[in-house]
């Protein structure tokens, strides 16, 4: 009798043993089929791109000033009550970003060269523009701080894309521009100077520029 009991108990443990066995097993498969299927899945992502050419032009872009600036940028926004301009206390969403760029002044048309006498020559800039800005290198754009107030679950997120295409507006460009002109004028002076004197050493240059 106490080997039949000890016979069944053995079968039952050893039935624990063989069952647990079968979860591991199971266990194990299914985490080997997720991890190929998710790998199977990775390997067969596929991106398209289009590109489309919306203009060329010939241009005689002469850069006289690199600019390079550092601006932070902090905007906020909130949700305002229905129908009114009362602000939701606690509404508030910030964002705090850092651009890194070399704004480009010169001239973006050609220039006249008029010969006023001998070795007298007389150059007649176009206007100064901005040309154009270039993002640097190493830290183009950093998003420093992302935060909001309790209720601000209510306030849309913070489109950091547009503000980032904001911090280059032509018209802050023009700020630039004007604030840097004396500068630009000189660069301007020296280097069509420079130009022309490599084709006559004894030529006294004028530099006049538009406004």
């Amino acid at each position: 009798m106490k080997l039949i009991k000890r016979f069944f108990k053995t079968k039952i443990l050893l039935w624990k043993v063989v069952g647990i066995g079968l979860i591991a097993l199971l266990g194990l498969v299914l985490g080997l089929y997720i991890s190929f299927s998710k790998a199977n899945s990775e390997s067969n992502q596929t991106t398209n791109t289009y590109s489309t050419i919306k203009k060329i032009e010939k241009v005689q872009e002469v850069v006289l000033l690199n600019v390079g600036i550092q601006k932070v940028k902090t905007i906020k926004d909130n949700t305002k009550l229905f129908g009114t301009k009362f602000v939701i206390p606690g509404s508030e969403k910030r964002a705090i970003i850092i651009l890194n760029y070399t704004a480009k002044f010169g001239i973006k048309k050609g220039v006249s060269i008029s010969k006023e006498g001998e070795h007298n020559y007389l150059v007649t800039l176009s206007k100064f523009e901005s040309i154009g800005v270039e993002l640097d290198k190493d830290k183009p754009y950093k998003l420093y701080d992302t935060s909001g107030e309790i209720l601000s679950y209510s306030t849309k997120d913070i489109d950091t894309g547009k503000a980032v295409a904001e911090g280059f507006s032509n018209k802050e460009q023009e700020s630039y521009l004007n604030e840097h002109r004396s500068i630009i004028e000189e660069s301007a002076e020296k280097y069509y100077t420079s130009l022309i004197k490599s084709i006559d050493s004894e030529a006294t240059v004028t530099v006049q520029s538009k406004k």
